[in-house]
């Protein structure tokens, strides 16, 4: 009896001891698992924090390219708008011209080469002219029986076109041309006179 006794005393003492060994393991286990708990928290928190600085570094920087970028966008957009504007003003001035006046000076510019088209079989192409500037034309080549005078229905722009017929060259004398030889030479003039100095 007296080694029952002390087997049982001995399997209690073993089972305490593996009691405590477990709550041992129990408490290292849950222990090291806040730890790691903790450091996976940390671990979380330092890569938020991460994307959050590397975000904000990428939206300064786009922020930033913006703003380099609004003042040239806002001068291309101001240097349109002067084009089209100087060039809206341009037309309606020239469309406000007395016709008549608009046509002598077709008629002036044809003149000086009015010997290379009386040399040639050619036909000079009208558009938005008045009568009597077509007449003034036909005058300039009465005695050029190889030069016709016609109405043209297929140009674009107020003015006239010498077509040869054997296309050796070409003499052009329209609104648009004009409008286009101004901006070229007196766009500053112009640009000045409509918006005043931008100095």
């Amino acid at each position: 009896m007296e080694e029952i006794r002390g087997i049982e005393a001995l399997a209690e003492e073993i089972l305490n001891d593996a009691r405590k060994r477990a709550d041992r393991i129990l408490r290292k286990a849950e222990e090291d698992a806040r730890v790691v708990e903790a450091q996976a928290d940390q671990k979380i928190q330092q890569a938020l924090e991460a994307l959050e600085r590397e975000y904000q570094t990428k939206r300064e920087a786009a922020a930033r390219a913006m703003r380099a970028h609004l003042p040239l966008e806002q001068q291309r957009l101001d240097i349109e708008y002067r084009d089209a504007a100087l060039r809206k003003a341009l037309q309606d001035a020239l469309a406000a011209v007395d016709p008549r006046l608009f046509g002598a000076w077709c008629v002036r510019r044809l003149r000086r080469a009015a010997e290379l088209v009386r040399s040639s079989v050619a036909n000079v192409m009208v558009c938005g002219l008045d009568a009597s500037t077509e007449q003034d034309l036909r005058a300039l080549f009465t005695d050029s029986p190889s030069v016709s005078v016609e109405m043209s229905t297929s140009m674009k722009s107020r003015g006239l076109s010498v077509e040869p017929s054997d296309d050796s060259y070409h003499i052009s004398i329209t609104q648009d041309e004009l409008v286009a030889w101004l901006l070229d030479e007196k766009r500053g003039e112009l640009g000045a006179a409509l918006f005043g100095s931008t100095q």
